[in-house]
């Protein structure tokens, strides 16, 4: 099933990316309201923080904290005081914003007030309409039922835009880890132990936002009892889209999130449901060119205005 391109929709979805991004920049010497800025948006805090970093390929926290800096960088080069800067960045002494700001540009804050240092600008962002999808992105859209997942958690660092996780190198090798400590602990095992029977043997890769906190699970659907050291999941009965991913499961999904939410979502006719998605892994190699993984997203259709 496809859905038709609707010029309209996807207009309004970049201008309400860019309202937030206007909102944003307007108060980068206050403190925002990310659930505002979300409002702009036309979606939930959560959503808006995943939308944000699979599209811009940078978190939402990260973007500011880049934009306040550079800011920052400005006003040193027009000869503003170290301490004055820091504070309206809101930082609380000046040692932690030389910190930031060497990290961020290489030089001190100091550096940045002479005459003639090169300083390197993030901009802030804008969306508009492009050419994409050159590549087919294969997809249907399913009804399933309430979903009872148990599974073990890795917590996500808000502060690093946790949503964030598949597509940053950093993130990759978190997530690896992570998935090879729980085979090596035998996790995995016990997690496949407590499955439901009746189908292919698959593990869930599960991203949540709730009320603030982000968590990737592995987990399996299963009937059974939680065990002490897991955690139970419950996903909510609605629509999804599927997504099937070709080739070495951590780079096959990544590129396929950013795809979803940059060329799919704003021109489907749909919008996000809730804040778990879920990537499901059959049994094999997860890292051979030829494995087979999906990626589902809640969905429902998006309103007409």
């Amino acid at each position: 099933m496809l859905s038709c391109w609707k010029d309209g929709d996807f207009m309004g979805w970049i201008e309400g990316l860019n309202a937030s991004m206007e909102y944003i920049e307007k108060h980068l010497d206050d403190d925002i309201d990310v659930v505002e800025a979300a409002r702009l948006a036309t979606c939930s805090e959560g959503q808006f923080r995943r939308m944000f970093s699979y599209v811009a390929g940078v978190g939402l926290t990260e973007y500011i904290r880049r934009r306040r800096l550079s800011c920052a960088a400005l006003a040193l080069s027009r000869g503003e005081r170290v301490i004055d800067v820091a504070i309206r960045c809101g930082y609380a002494s000046s040692t932690a914003f030389t910190r930031a700001f060497r990290e961020a540009f290489g030089v001190s804050p100091s550096d940045a007030r002479r005459p003639g240092t090169t300083l390197c600008v993030f901009p802030q962002l804008t969306f508009s309409l492009a050419v994409v999808g050159s590549e087919p992105l294969s997809w249907r859209i399913v009804t399933h039922d309430e979903m009872r997942l148990i599974g073990i958690a890795f917590p996500c660092d808000a502060a690093m835009d946790a949503p964030l996780i598949q597509m940053a190198d950093e993130g990759r090798e978190e997530l690896r880890h992570f998935w090879g400590s729980a085979s090596q602990a035998g996790d995995i095992e016990r997690l496949f132990s407590l499955a439901d029977d009746g189908g292919p043997r698959r593990i869930f890769g599960v991203n949540s936002v709730r009320r603030g906190d982000l968590t990737y699970h592995i987990a399996v659907s299963s009937s059974e009892e939680a065990p002490a050291w897991t955690d139970e999941i419950r996903v909510s009965r609605g629509s999804w889209a599927v997504f099937e991913c070709v080739g070495p499961c951590e780079v096959a999904t990544a590129e396929h999130y950013h795809r979803i939410y940059a060329e799919w979502l704003p021109a489907s006719g749909y919008e996000l449901a809730h804040d778990v998605s879920l990537e499901v892994y059959p049994s094999g190699d997860f890292s051979s060119t030829g494995y087979r993984s999906e990626i589902w997203i809640p969905v429902v259709e998006r309103n007409e205005v």
